[in-house]
């Protein structure tokens, strides 16, 4: 399966939202989809080809007195992007579980 193919698997069957994701230059560098689950989570993969890609599941929380920082509480995961995708979808020939 191709990064297109899993990017649009992640899309309808894992209920992500794609984005592009800017390089410095302001260039599209790759992919950010982002999706919100229930119990207030929320998870993000980030993905430049299909050799690097990193996703994290944090808390779905705000804190006002510091917008921009990070929640705690977050797992966090790299390497290729089938495999940083396969525990988001269900399992599938093909894709390898972490």
């Amino acid at each position: 399966m191709d990064s297109a193919e899993l990017i649009e698997r992640l899309r309808r069957e894992g209920g992500f939202r794609l984005l592009p994701l800017l390089g410095n230059t302001g260039q599209v560098a790759g992919v950010h989809l982002a999706r919100f689950l229930p119990g207030g989570h929320l998870d993000v993969i980030q993905a430049w080809d299909e050799r690097w890609a990193v996703w994290a599941r944090m808390p779905d929380s705000l804190d006002p007195a510091e917008p921009f920082a990070g929640p705690d509480g977050g797992v966090v995961r790299s390497g290729p992007l089938a495999r940083v995708a396969a525990p988001l979808l269900p399992l599938q020939s093909g894709l390898t579980r972490l």
